[in-house]
């Protein structure tokens, strides 16, 4: 009876870990650069979607994808955990993002449910003045502002995840 119930409980994992309630573990996402002065709809920049599956590891190391209006993508590592997003830069000169209306990085996750209760920075790592203003979301997508802000080596932008129960999508 005892081995019964172990085995049930083992083929009951797999099945478990199909979905991510309340984490984003294991979801497909993808990730890009947009700049606009205006609206979203009519972007400046609008950068390639990389897409990766969310785990263990850096998801994305960003870098330079062709000039659209005379901007492109400053080099980033991205890393995504459970319930949060860290940016940071490789050993790089310390520059400033140009301060317009967006500039930034926006992380969709591919499923048909609200996702996102919200976002805020997490000022203990992030190095920088980001607010959680800077930081929104609309759906299951995830917009970071970063214009005026610094990027370079030592700079990190650490945003905090409140992710509902939604199944993987």
């Amino acid at each position: 009876m005892i081995r019964a119930g172990l085995a049930l409980l083992l083929l009951a994992a797999p099945v478990a870990a199909e979905r991510a309630p309340g984490g984003l573990d294991g979801r497909e996402v993808t990730f890009g650069a947009l700049l606009y002065e205006e609206t979203e709809e009519a972007p400046l920049f609008l950068g390639a979607r990389h897409a990766a599956k969310v785990g263990p590891g850096i998801e994305y190391g960003l870098g330079p994808e062709g000039a659209q209006n005379g901007w492109d993508i400053i080099p980033a590592v991205v890393d995504i955990s459970d319930a949060r997003v860290v940016i940071t830069y490789p050993d790089m000169p310390r520059a400033s993002f140009p301060d317009i209306e967006f500039n930034g990085y926006v992380l969709d996750f591919l499923t048909d449910c609200v996702l996102f209760r919200g976002a805020s920075v997490d000022t203990a790592v992030t190095t920088e003045p980001l607010s959680d203003a800077d930081v929104f979301v609309k759906g299951a997508r995830l917009y970071i502002d970063v214009g005026g802000y610094h990027y370079g080596a030592g700079t990190t932008y650490a945003v905090d995840l409140d992710v509902m129960d939604c199944p993987i999508g």
